[in-house]
């Protein structure tokens, strides 16, 4: 069985929301993918501005091990074509997903990885989630659409 990880935006403006913990777990989870031969994707999150679309950079300590940035503007990384071919192109069946925020962009990934027929995991060590009480809801609305929470 082929893995993907999703590294799920990451980035500079969004970490320092987060328990300082956080990021040395994410990192520890890439290691491991690294080791196992996952496929590793980062994901960063574009911003619309009236001059135009921005992306922040990655968080400077974030281990990059791999050359596959793949960029966002709605919540779900599968909104992305070229996620959806790299997907195939290395017969993934099972991917994990990682990063900010549990609520929102890691939650609708998860959900549509599902969706699309992979086995979805949702480790939540490797997740940050800013509003908990949302964040118990949004775990019913995964379990329904057969993601793996862990």
């Amino acid at each position: 069985r082929m893995k993907a990880l999703f590294v799920i935006d990451v980035q500079k403006e969004y970490i320092d929301k987060y328990p300082e913990d956080l990021l040395p777990r994410i990192n520890e989870r890439i290691q491991e993918a690294q080791e196992n031969n996952e496929l590793i994707i980062y994901v960063k999150n574009l911003r619309k501005l009236k001059s135009g679309t921005m992306s922040y950079d990655f968080a400077p300590e974030l281990r990059l091990y791999s050359e596959n940035v793949i960029y966002k503007d709605k919540s779900s990384i599968f909104s992305n074509n070229e996620l959806v071919n790299i997907l195939k192109n290395n017969n993934i069946s099972e991917i994990t997903t990682i990063g900010i925020d549990g609520c929102c962009c890691v939650a609708s990934s998860a959900i549509d990885a599902a969706k699309s027929g992979y086995i979805s995991n949702f480790p939540c060590m490797y997740i940050g989630v800013q509003n908990h009480e949302r964040f118990q809801k949004k775990k019913l609305l995964l379990k329904k659409a057969g993601v793996i929470i862990n």
